[in-house]
């Protein structure tokens, strides 16, 4: 059966763009194995790799940063609002009538809505993104599912055939930078496209992206370019605690160590007093994303015991899943200082408006 964003118009294979070789068909092109920042980009995205099965962290919208400027803006402004016009309007002149309650409603709806959504998120953490996991035993594909802007659709778990896979780059005009990863499941007697897989990643070669897939499900682990340095693992359920999600995209980089030791700590917090919502927002990302590894059909499939893993991928250290499950002060400490540092800045900045 079609998938409901599909069924409207349903794409022929031939329709598509830039098709790249399907799984197994062809030798892998080892040279874009060589791509160094892509390879080590690729290795910071892994969130585990095993013999059963590889899985990326999900990606993070560009336009989330439209909406935390929206936040920023909106709680400057309802601020300002709150201190100088209501305040001169009710505490100075003593007056406060109807229009004035219905003009405070319009600010609240307008300005305050955002940042009580994103609030309602922290505390909700209600699904917005999900994992595709790539089992390499069962040569499968799993992953959950919802269409587009239903979101009080419940997510569908989907499990497809690997071999049935139709890899293309899809293009948008006047912005070649932009040229994610597409995987397709197509009917075999129509051609129509029953399942649109989206890994997501921009930040990356869709063709190294596509090389390093197939090189896991396809070749040896030795054939894999996996560096410990860059590659750790985190836990199957990240859900616990949101400063440990949020801290992940600093040890991506490098800013703090991947024992959550607390080393750093004073370059992070100059870092992310300043960008505090679009980092938790990103740790609320892999806080709430639906995972498939968790369902009961997806672990029948895997056979791996935990033991020998020829892949060389970091591990999860006792401190790292301490601060996963809230349980690190040096965690729980700097975040706190960052909210604390935050929240002086913004009501230095209302003050100072309206001095």
């Amino acid at each position: 059966m079609i998938e409901d964003k599909y069924s409207e118009f349903a794409q022929h294979v031939n329709e598509l763009q830039e098709v790249l070789e399907s799984p197994y068909s062809s030798e892998i092109n080892k040279g874009l194995l060589e791509e160094g920042e892509d390879i080590e980009h690729l290795n910071k995205e892994i969130a585990n790799i095993n013999p059963d099965y590889m899985t990326f962290l999900p990606s993070y919208f560009w336009y989330w940063y439209f909406c935390i400027g929206w936040v920023y803006f909106s709680t400057f402004w309802l601020g300002n609002y709150f201190l100088q016009d209501i305040g001169e309007v009710v505490f100075i002149n003593g007056n406060f009538d109807l229009f004035d309650i219905i003009l405070t409603f319009f600010w609240l709806l307008v300005f305050g809505t955002p940042l009580f959504l994103l609030f309602y998120q922290f505390i909700r953490k209600h699904p917005y993104r999900i994992q595709y996991y790539f089992l390499k035993k069962e040569q499968k594909l799993v992953y959950y599912y919802r269409p587009s802007l239903q979101f009080f659709k419940p997510f569908e778990l989907k499990i497809v055939d690997y071999k049935d896979i139709i890899p293309e780059i899809h293009t948008i005009k006047q912005n070649t930078a932009y040229t994610p990863l597409n995987l397709y499941i197509a009917d075999p007697n129509t051609g129509e496209i029953t399942h649109h897989i989206k890994p997501h990643d921009v930040s990356v070669d869709p063709r190294v992206h596509w090389a390093f897939i197939r090189t896991y499900m396809e070749s040896d682990a030795k054939d894999l370019p996996i560096d410990p340095q860059f590659c750790e693992a985190y836990p199957s359920d990240t859900s616990k605690s949101l400063f440990a999600c949020s801290d992940i995209v600093f040890r991506k980089y490098g800013i703090l160590n991947t024992q959550h030791s607390g080393a750093g700590g004073i370059v992070m917090l100059i870092i992310s007093s300043i960008y505090e919502l679009g980092y938790l927002l990103q740790g609320n990302n892999y806080q709430c994303t639906e995972q498939a590894i968790l369902h009961p059909d997806v672990k029948k499939l895997l056979t791996w015991d935990g033991k020998d893993n020829p892949y060389p991928i970091q591990p999860i250290t006792p401190e790292a899943e301490k601060a996963f499950q809230g349980k690190s002060w040096q965690v729980n400490i700097r975040w706190i200082m960052v909210t604390l540092i935050n929240i002086s800045l913004f009501a230095w900045a209302v003050v100072a408006y309206n001095s």
